[in-house]
Formats: structure tokens, C-alpha cells, sequence
């Protein structure tokens, strides 16, 4: 398994490795989003941090949770868009479905008639 993988994955309660269900990266930062549940059975979404490297010396490459000061204006650009698509998940979640159009459906008109006047 490449570092790669093992960086952008968790492991599952039951045991199984899950994928981020989205990652924003800007430059060598990335936000990759969780979905999670608690133990009462509220979902909600989390993000950690990440910022990649790579060894002039030996090639090697990785991912590391400690940023330098020449990152601030990737790290403010990522959380940006980071809660930015928490907020619209957030926005879709909260939305009530559609309300049928009762002036519509047969016999429907003359109740809401009633009920209006």
C-alpha cells in the first residue's frame, strides 16, 4: 500500500478503511472530509489537514500534520473552501422535500379552496 493510500484513509469501527468523501487541495495543503456518526446516530462531517512533501535528497515523498509559515495563504484558502462545502452539505441536508402542488392533484383544489377562503 502506498503512503498515499494510507494517508487518505480511516479506519471504520467495523473495522473496514474508509475513503474521504471529499478532498480540497490547494498546493501542497489538502482538507479531506469525513462523514462520521456518532454513537447516537448523528451524522456530521470533520476534516483534517494535511500538507505533502517530497525529499530532494532521496525522493521520497509523504504527508505530514505540521504546516510552515510559508503555508498560510494555502491553509486560509483550503479552510475557506473547506467550510464553505461544509456549509452547502449542511444547506442540503436541511432542506424540506418539495411540498406537493395540492391545486393540482384531483379533488385537492376544491379542499384547499375551502380552507384559503
Amino acid at each position: 500500500m502506498t503512503e498515499s493510500t494510507n494517508r487518505k484513509r480511516n479506519k471504520e469501527p467495523t473495522g473496514e478503511v474508509a475513503d474521504p468523501v471529499h478532498v480540497i487541495r490547494e498546493g501542497a495543503i489538502a482538507a479531506s472530509l469525513w462523514k462520521r456518526q456518532s454513537p447516537s446516530g448523528f451524522a456530521y462531517y470533520d476534516f483534517t489537514l494535511s500538507r505533502s512533501w517530497k525529499s530532494m535528497g532521496t525522493g521520497k515523498s509523504g504527508y505530514s500534520r505540521s504546516f510552515f509559515a510559508s503555508n498560510q495563504s494555502e491553509l486560509i484558502a483550503v479552510i475557506q473552501q473547506t467550510a464553505a462545502w461544509l456549509e452547502a452539505q449542511s444547506a442540503d441536508s436541511s432542506r424540506v422535500p418539495d411540498q406537493p402542488d395540492l391545486a393540482s392533484v384531483p379533488g385537492e383544489a376544491a379542499a384547499l379552496d375551502s380552507f384559503v377562503n
